[in-house]
């Protein structure tokens, strides 16, 4: 059997919807004779009348019913299909999944994707952030369910591309009444003393600076682990501990929580983050989302990778 032509079943719908060739043909302004015999040649190919002449016009036979059903989703499908290269053809359009560790998410990740979406307000867009851990975040992008991962830049992305996004240093955030809120820096082991507010990612990232050379101490006392940053900073406030953190995060709302942030001193606590991609999957909207990242904070950070312009 020949392919069946799109045409003749968005005509064969209509005229069932109808009931009526003489009432499609006028609509689409053809002759009613032409749509008749691309019905003929439709029957014909399938071996099944599919109409049958009533007093008022045409009706379905049972086994037109049944495949006007699935014409209409061929048609229907066909036509979205039409909309979607139009909309890809006139602008961005689509949705791109971008992993992230917390850090990112809470600081600049958010100012700067709002831009993005300001810059294509016009457009189809839509963004999908998640949070994980960099580690997990990076195996996002590999498994395919994320396009982009915003991660710490000692994080293994052997067979990713990658730019430096920007740079943070990991600092200590405190009440002005604390013992240590008046120095200028402080180390980390210094902070032992003192109890600690932990959140969810704490573990791993002590972890992935322990493996990197970083953190030594491991005698912090947790006073409290919580689930997100913003309930982290405000236990903080309470005076319930110190809590260890991105200094970006932490000086959004260190004023208006009444809090101190002090950088680190140990050379591990300059950080710096990356955006990673794979390079060979990339549409047209993730290549934008990329670029528009890639060009952020580059008086900040020397790009690694960066986006041909």
């Amino acid at each position: 059997m020949k392919d069946l032509d799109l045409t003749t079943l968005r005509l064969f719908v209509e005229v069932c919807d109808a009931q009526s060739i003489k009432r499609v043909a006028e609509r689409e302004q053809v002759d009613a004779s032409s749509i008749t015999k691309r019905l003929a040649k439709l029957e014909d190919q399938l071996q099944t009348p599919l109409l049958k002449r009533v007093r008022q016009g045409v009706q379905a036979t049972p086994e037109g019913a049944l495949f006007s059903e699935q014409a209409r989703r061929l048609v229907n499908d066909a036509r979205k299909l039409s909309d979607t290269l139009l909309q890809r053809k006139s602008g961005l359009s689509g949705t791109v999944t971008l992993a992230s560790h917390m850090g990112s998410v809470s600081s600049v990740l958010p100012d700067d994707l709002a831009l993005f979406m300001q810059l294509h307000a016009h457009e189809a867009v839509q963004l999908n952030v998640k949070e994980a851990i960099s580690k997990d975040a990076v195996q996002m992008v590999r498994d395919g369910r994320a396009q982009v991962a915003v991660v710490w830049d000692n994080t293994e992305t052997s067979d990713l591309q990658h730019f430096d996004y920007y740079s943070d240093v990991v600092s200590a955030v405190m009440t002005n009444a604390h013992p240590l809120s008046q120095r200028s820096v402080v180390r980390y082991e210094e902070l032992m003393a003192y109890k600690i507010i932990a959140d969810k990612h704490s573990k791993h990232t002590e972890a992935l600076l322990q493996r990197s050379g970083g953190i030594t101490a491991d005698n912090a006392r947790f006073a409290v682990q919580v689930e997100t940053q913003q309930s982290a900073l405000r236990m903080t406030a309470h005076g319930l501990g110190i809590y260890v953190c991105q200094a970006k995060a932490a000086q959004l709302q260190a004023d208006h929580l009444g809090l101190v942030v002090v950088p680190l001193s140990d050379s591990w606590a300059r950080i710096r983050i990356k955006v990673v991609y794979l390079s060979n999957v990339l549409s047209p909207l993730t290549k934008a989302l990329v670029d528009h990242l890639a060009h952020q904070h580059k008086t900040t950070v020397t790009a690694v990778n960066p986006m041909n312009p």
